[in-house]
């Protein structure tokens, strides 16, 4: 034992140098250890939620053993990724995780079992972890192997059904801690490796991008071990996926092509591609996403079409794989792409359609993704139909720098009522008997489930909705006081965005009547 090490004995009573210590507090920091030791160096909140399921939130429990850190003279941090710095981190984000230990006072920890140095199944066995040495595959009974599996697979199935009806359409996080949940119980690589997919990718939709990278750099651990060699190509090939939305999610439209290549092209993963249609919905979908990016940013054309050519293919690879929450996915996306790329004249530069004429056919598909979201419970959580839809009715109205509010009001957005009978569905996903008598209502219900908690968005959501509910309120009221609520807020949520996008919004703000700007 060094001299200046910090000694903690794990045996009940727990002490620490020879004082009672708190259980959580204990458990938490030898979990940081042994992440440090012999995983990547991160324990995730959902391990916290796990092991205490009665907590209700894990704030005070990570509140409590920092403090208890603190006064053992440890240091550890939160968030990723991981900073050396823990001193210089924003506690408020604290209770999120994931939490690591500062390298250099990992050394000086020392753990006791009856007075003994702990070996790494003693660890185990006080973290109520799985020993690492477990028996061979082939010396397990089938018996035991379902037996110790039910677990894991209810687990799993429950994080799936969370994922399905989105708990009352709470927000993607809460679904990527149950699949983490789902990881933690795993058996096997192969088990192991198909929660922590699902869970990248359900980081990823909550936009919880740290998040979804740490669960990305953990299935990529379990796939270098090639130990369930029949399945490991579908798992390379959703791991490329998810690595290709991390690309995007940064910025790199290059490393996300580079990824998407490795699908398409000839390989060990092509055949996944090609036979398998849940994959090549993924990949076709990101796809056309890149494509419309680099239509727009560069004005051409030639990606424009190709990136409709990949939405219809992603629709049919769609219903191929009876994924109606992915045929919601891509009807929305053709609807949103078909206008801006009309908008643009990146498709009919020749105008051979009129503007009502397209607004027609792009809020059909639109439609027609809401309606799927009505009829069969999947996709709630999001506000993006609401958003491209408005957008999209007020398309064709002049836009001018802080107009007059007589000239703003006399703009002319596509009528309601033609939206309804356009959509040609039934029931509605619009009909006036849900509330839907305006433009206005129809962004104020959506803006309502926000705050009653029924449907949680990200900033860049509630900010885009904000938006559209401030410029059909001003349109429709004129500068009344939910117009003025509804610009203030905009206008205090702004911080919380990128730079980019809090350019967006700004310069947005600035075709809104000139009064409505000057009471803001």
């Amino acid at each position: 034992m060094t001299a200046d090490a910090i000694h903690f004995e794990l045996t009940p009573p727990y002490r620490h140098a020879g004082k009672p210590a708190r259980f959580q507090s204990l458990w938490l920091l030898v979990r940081l250890y042994y992440a440090a030791a012999h995983e990547d160096g991160m324990v995730a909140v959902a391990a916290l939620r796990q092991r205490f399921p009665a907590s209700r939130t894990p704030r005070m429990l990570v509140s409590r053993a920092f403090a208890d850190f603190a006064a053992w003279g440890v240091e550890a941090g939160w968030g990723a990724p991981r900073r050396e710095t823990a001193s210089l981190l924003n506690p408020d984000g604290r209770s999120r995780g994931p939490f690591w230990l500062a390298s250099d006072g990992m050394a000086r920890l020392e753990f006791l079992a009856d007075g003994l140095p702990a070996d790494r199944p003693q660890l185990e066995q006080f973290l109520g972890l799985e020993p690492a040495a477990a028996e061979a595959p082939d010396s397990i009974s089938q018996l035991e192997a379902l037996t110790r599996g039910l677990d894991y697979w209810s687990q799993l199935t429950q994080a799936i059904r969370d994922e399905r009806d989105g708990m009352g359409r709470v927000a993607g996080p809460q679904v990527a801690a149950s699949f983490h949940a789902a990881s933690l119980a795993a058996h096997n690589d192969f088990q192991q490796a198909l929660a922590l997919t699902k869970e990248s990718l359900a980081w990823r939709r909550g936009a919880q991008f740290d998040d979804s990278r740490l669960a990305l750099k953990k299935l990529g651990q379990v796939l270098d071990g090639r130990r369930f060699e029949t399945a490991q190509p579908t798992f390379s090939a959703m791991a490329c996926i998810a690595r290709a939305w991390d690309h995007y999610a940064r910025g790199e439209p290059d490393g996300a092509e580079a990824c998407l290549a490795q699908l398409r092209n000839p390989g060990e993963l092509q055949p996944v591609y090609r036979y398998n249609p849940r994959v090549r919905f993924e990949c076709l979908n990101l796809g056309a996403l890149l494509h419309k990016q680099a239509a727009i940013a560069g004005q051409a054309p030639e990606r424009a079409e190709a990136a409709l050519r990949d939405l219809a293919g992603a629709l049919e690879a769609a219903y191929e794989a009876d994924s109606i929450d992915a045929a919601q996915h891509v009807a929305a996306n053709l609807g949103w792409c078909l206008w801006l790329f009309w908008k643009q004249a990146l498709v009919d530069p020749q105008r051979a359609l009129p503007v009502a004429d397209m607004q027609r056919l792009a809020i059909r598909w639109l439609g027609l993704s809401e309606w799927i979201c009505d009829r069969f419970g999947v996709g709630n959580g999001s506000a993006w139909n609401v958003v491209f839809l408005l957008r999209i009715a007020r398309g064709d109205c002049p836009r001018t720098k802080r107009p007059a509010l007589a000239g703003f009001q006399a703009a002319r957005p596509f009528p309601l009522q033609e939206m309804r009978r356009a959509l040609a569905l039934s029931p509605c996903p619009f009909s006036a008997a849900k509330g839907y008598r305006s433009w206005t209502a129809v962004a104020e219900l959506t803006l309502d489930e926000h705050d009653q908690g029924r449907l949680p968005l990200t900033p860049l959501q509630l900010a885009n909705l904000l938006l559209e509910t401030l410029w059909f309120q001003a349109w429709e009221g004129g500068v009344s006081r939910q117009a003025c609520a509804s610009a203030l807020r905009l206008k205090q949520l702004l911080p919380q965005l990128r730079r980019g996008e809090r350019s967006f919004f700004r310069d947005e703000l600035a075709f809104l009547p000139q009064e409505l700007l000057e009471l803001a």
